[in-house]
């Protein structure tokens, strides 16, 4: 049987090969000795009729190198001044505003532990726990997320 599946795979692959070889097409010159391809330029007159397709990022790849260079620009002050309960609390904000709410959980904890009498921080973790799917989140589990954070900050930047 596993002759049979492997035979079916390797002609598979030899037919994509076949149907997108450019030199099997029936109207393709094929190269040779006297036959010299001249290179293509896109303002060239003579290839009116090419289309060039250039290399866009889109939208959202855009949004997250912008969300990338914030969070790599938060990380970077947080290693600088690890206890920065305002840092920390934009990088659960860049997290909640880009629908990371589990991801955000471990920054809040982390600012509640250095600032509990900020009540923005417990009303955003509310949020983020409920956003998360969870229906309640235990005072063990903020400990092992902020000290999960904090490991994540002391590393980011080492290529982990």
């Amino acid at each position: 049987m596993n002759y049979w599946k492997g035979l079916m795979i390797a002609a598979g692959i030899d037919l994509v090969r076949i149907m997108g070889s450019p030199v099997l097409a029936p109207d393709s010159k094929l190269p040779s000795a006297t036959y010299k391809a001249e290179p293509t330029w896109p303002m060239n007159p003579e290839n009116v009729g090419v289309i060039y397709v250039e290399h866009r990022q889109t939208e959202e790849v855009d949004r997250l190198i912008q969300v990338s260079d914030a969070l790599d620009s938060l990380m970077m002050r947080l290693q600088e001044e690890p206890e920065d309960v305002n840092a920390i609390e934009k990088v659960a904000d860049v997290y909640a505003t880009n629908g990371w709410w589990d991801a955000a959980i471990g920054p809040l904890a982390r600012a509640i532990q250095l600032d509990p009498e900020r009540w923005s921080l417990w009303s955003a973790l509310d949020r983020a726990v409920a956003q998360a799917g969870m229906a309640m989140i235990t005072d063990e589990q903020l400990t092992v997320r902020a000290a999960a954070f904090v490991e994540a900050v002391e590393m980011w930047g080492h290529g982990c």
